[in-house]
């Protein structure tokens, strides 16, 4: 298992609240979850509704008001199956579900990532930050073994910092 340093428990918690895994007991799982999500049972989650249950379903405070994790999760699961309605390019359904439950957990251990070299707080990261981090990128399984290639796919539009999402899109592309 690869060493995720102070986020540890954090990561470990919420992994085990989010049943995306293709077994039948996350299955289970996931059929016994979607009407706490879909609460008005319409078959469709809005962004808002995905926030409510994270608070109220999950108890998960490691989540609470992490709008670039909700977001980019929200937006990568809607976009996993084929629209069958007007309205299903706009939210989450039912058979998009197990992904966006898959991208919360991805992209909060992403945001754990970001954080850990985020040394100053603002929510950015230069290219010191960045290739300061080596060795703990090296340990989350990123080869590390030139960080000045790394920094320019990280940030190629040369802003000389990168915002989580762009540290999302370098981490999963």
């Amino acid at each position: 298992m690869v060493d995720k340093g102070k986020f540890a428990k954090q990561i470990a918690e919420v992994h085990s609240k989010l049943p995306w895994q293709k077994t039948p007991e996350a299955l289970e799982a996931r059929k016994k979850l979607w009407p706490s999500f879909d609460n008005d049972g319409t078959g469709y989650l809005s962004l808002a509704k995905v926030d409510k249950a994270i608070q109220d379903t999950l108890n998960l405070p490691e989540l609470f008001s992490l709008e670039p994790v909700e977001i980019r999760a929200f937006n990568a699961a809607k976009a996993k199956a084929k629209k069958k309605t007007k309205y299903s390019d706009d939210f989450v359904t039912k058979s998009e579900f197990h992904w966006l439950l898959k991208y919360l957990d991805m992209y909060f251990e992403l945001w754990c990532a970001f954080e850990q070299l985020d040394k100053d707080g603002d929510h950015r990261i230069t290219k010191e930050e960045f290739i300061g981090g080596k060795d703990l990128l090296t340990k989350w399984g990123v080869d590390m073994s030139d960080p000045e290639k790394q920094w320019k796919q990280v940030d190629p539009h040369r802003h000389a910092h990168a915002l989580f999402e762009e540290f999302a899109d370098w981490a999963i592309g």
